[in-house]
């Protein structure tokens, strides 16, 4: 925000007297919290939008202060310590201050430093600015003492309850803006800050507004188990900021070859570990940026153990820390070996019939265990794949309803066939081969779905171009109806077959132009051709013919359609 006020007066002389013994030898906002002292959040916040100069008012152990900002600066901001050798309060506290405001101080915003608050600081001033008042004050709809009163339109109309007002209530945050006429009119007397927002509210009605704070963050930390619990949140390790070396050291292994990056994306990093012994493994670190990277270990152990499909073991696994240590299958997967001239089918088999087991005992299995998944296919589900192509793989193109009706039809299509345990992102590189048989890996977006989602997944997957794949897509085929134990016919097999292959492919074109297009990842656009050439096929073989033109037409040529 350009013009956010300059200075913050930040209110630090309190004497801490709920939290000692901590506060004996240190004001309650030095206190640390993950090695820091807790003011530090508030000043990070306010410098970020433009504070340049903190007053901080001292009386319990100003000592502490002075160390703390040795040099008078926070960054490149200014930090002035203004001592109360007799505490003032609130209000005195800011009269005592505000003859140090200059002409540029048109507002003044006040924050008692023992606050943690993820308030919007910028809109708080914002509201303050655009309603003429002379206060405003961050409020929330719960907190432990609600009795600050607003009115509908925002006019603060009581505190404390102390003039019998009946408003809405809230929760004051100990964050107000004010301006510097207001600050410069507070009268120099040991008083709270309330009884000055009380005069004038009774004075000047509408003068004193009320902010609302609808940020998830708001701490008073008035107790030592408050404190105590709000310093084990925060200091609790951030999920995938741990350096690789050091996660590998934690569990008896050092980085192989250099600590080179295995593969990556969706917030994981993979590397190969080893042991002095010569033992290998995989570590993967992975972040919050997708959630169900925590659900790997636990979905991992019911698949290999209750279900009995060829999975990674997980040898340790560390969630704070965002850390899995995983069996080392090795560096073959299904991709690699179809780049040969003959093409894998014994690997595509097994893996056919692994996930074939995920679907027969998949809901069950998962049920009895308590293990959550992602969501479930449905009708939300659905749309947002087909939305996603629509965003990311039209270039801005709006379809025409007849596309979108047929796109719509698939998912009703699929909606109507049993709902098992599917694997989600069932691809030619999610399938590691060792000693001729497959193992699936990429187990975190396991959902219940339709089946012939992961079947048309692999036999129209585009990582695979090979010239001869028209074909063994119909081997494909035949074997998934076999493995599933279909009881239908062929054609009904087969119709589905490829509804399910024209949604996947909706799905994943839609990923590689939002992977190159909008997260810099140019190399996924090189897919994006086979993926639309792939979903004419499809397409055309389940009748849904306008999609496979569009599809055709975005891919640049006629694809050639064989069955």
């Amino acid at each position: 925000m350009p013009d956010f006020p300059r200075t913050a007066f930040l209110l630090g002389a309190g004497l801490g007297t709920r939290l000692r013994p901590l506060t004996e030898n240190c004001p309650k906002p030095l206190l640390p919290i993950a090695g820091r002292p807790m003011v530090l959040q508030a000043m990070e916040k306010l410098r970020a939008a433009g504070t340049r100069r903190f007053l901080i008012n001292t009386h319990h152990c100003p000592e502490a202060w002075t160390l703390a900002f040795p040099e008078g600066r926070f960054g490149e901001a200014e930090v002035k310590l203004v001592h109360e050798p007799v505490l003032l309060e609130t209000g005195g506290g800011l009269a005592n201050i505000a003859g140090l405001l200059g002409p540029d101080d048109q507002d003044l915003v006040v924050w008692n430093g023992d606050i943690l608050s993820g308030c919007d600081i910028t809109a708080a001033v914002a509201h303050h600015r655009a309603n003429g008042g002379e206060a405003t004050l961050v409020v929330r709809e719960a907190g432990p003492n609600r009795n600050v009163r607003v009115t509908d339109e925002g006019a603060v109309t009581d505190l404390r309850d102390r003039l019998g007002q009946q408003d809405p209530a809230y929760q004051y945050t100990g964050i107000c803006v004010v301006t510097k006429a207001f600050a410069q009119g507070v009268p120099a007397t040991i008083e709270s800050l309330v009884e000055h927002f009380l005069r004038r509210t009774q004075a000047q009605p509408g003068s004193i507004q009320g902010f609302l704070d609808g940020s998830a963050t708001w701490h008073d930390l008035g107790t030592i188990e408050e404190y105590q619990a709000v310093k084990a949140l925060q200091e609790k390790p951030v999920r995938g900021a741990i350096a690789p070396a050091d996660a590998a050291r934690a569990h008896g292994y050092e980085l192989a070859a250099g600590g080179e990056v295995l593969k990556g994306g969706s917030g994981r990093k993979f590397h190969r570990l080893r042991k002095p012994s010569g033992e290998t493994a995989v570590l993967c670190v992975y972040d919050d940026s997708r959630p169900e990277n925590r659900l790997y270990g636990d979905i991992a152990g019911v698949l290999r153990d209750q279900i009995g499909v060829q999975v990674p073991q997980v040898l340790a696994a560390d969630k704070d820390a965002g850390v899995l240590v995983l069996e080392d299958l090795g560096d073959t997967d299904l991709w690699s070996l179809a780049q040969a001239a003959e093409f894998p089918w014994a690997p595509v088999a097994s893996a056919l019939e692994q996930v074939a087991g995920i679907h027969r005992h998949g809901v069950d299995a998962f049920a009895a265990a308590g293990v959550p998944l992602m969501e479930a296919f449905g009708p939300n589900l659905y749309q947002w794949e087909r939305q996603y192509f629509q965003d990311n793989a039209l270039g801005g193109r709006k379809p025409d309803r007849a596309v979108t009706d047929e796109m719509a039809s698939l998912a009703k299509e699929l909606m109507g066939q049993p709902v098992v345990t599917i694997h989600r992102d069932f691809q030619s590189q999610n399938i590691m081969v060792r000693d001729g048989t497959a193992w699936l890996v990429d187990l975190q977006g396991l959902r219940h779905g339709c089946m012939f989602y992961d079947y048309a997944a692999l036999a129209f997957d585009p990582y695979l171009t090979r010239t001869d794949m028209d074909l063994w897509r119909i081997e494909i085929e035949d074997h998934a109806r076999e493995v599933s134990g279909w009881k239908g016919s062929s054609d009904e097999f087969s119709h589905l077959f490829h509804v399910a292959a024209t949604q996947r492919l909706l799905q994943a074109c839609g990923a590689y132009g939002f992977l190159g297009h909008k997260k810099g990842r140019p190399e996924y656009l090189a897919h994006l051709p086979q993926g639309l050439r792939n979903l004419t096929i499809a397409a055309s073989l389940c009748g849904k013919r306008r999609i496979a033109r569009l599809a055709e037409e975005l891919a640049g040529a006629p694809t050639k359609v064989s069955r």
